[in-house]
């Protein structure tokens, strides 16, 4: 078997192209390759490869790069599902005529609150946040409204509603 150095050296390129055919992101298919030759590294000693090693390392990065793609669904899922519980406890607070004092206070708190985890934000990402909940504009009209792709405008999307996932959740609780 060859030595670790000779096959990151010879398949890292490689396998970083291929990772991006999945994620779409330079960075995050460097990142995922190199996760996987850090796996491979812990336990290269004690690893029988029963393949060749072409296969066995496009197999790992193929199923690092899966397992990556089902986990940020299931992430973004979670964030929009929060994203809508704090929109729908606004809107109540906002359709209601007759509020209690408390109930004026608790919806005066949670906008602050919520415009206060938005404004946190990064610029770009506000912005396709703010287009996207406040002026209901789809994925590609925020992409021509801003000149960014429409990858960009979801990548975006996915860390503000990560964020503010963040942000808000131990409020919510």
């Amino acid at each position: 078997m060859p030595t670790f150095e000779s096959l990151f050296k010879e398949y890292y390129p490689a396998l970083c192209t291929f990772a991006y055919d999945f994620v779409n992101r330079h960075e995050l298919a460097e990142e995922i390759v190199q996760d996987t030759f850090m796996k491979i590294w812990e336990k290269f000693e004690d690893l029988d490869i029963q393949v060749s090693e072409k296969a066995y390392l496009y197999r790992a990065v193929q199923n690092n790069c899966l397992n990556y793609i089902k986990q940020h669904k299931v992430r973004a899922r979670y964030s929009n599902e929060l994203l809508q519980q704090v929109e729908s406890r606004i809107s109540l607070f906002s359709m209601a005529s007759t509020h209690s004092p408390v109930e004026k206070l608790e919806h005066a708190e949670l906008e602050i609150l919520a415009e206060k985890a938005i404004r946190k934000l990064p610029p770009q990402c506000q912005d396709v946040f703010r287009l996207s909940r406040f002026e209901q504009l789809s994925y590609p009209e925020i992409s021509r409204h801003l000149g960014i792709s429409v990858n960009t405008v979801k990548t975006q999307m996915t860390r503000a509603l990560q964020r503010l996932r963040d942000e808000l959740l131990p409020l919510l609780k």
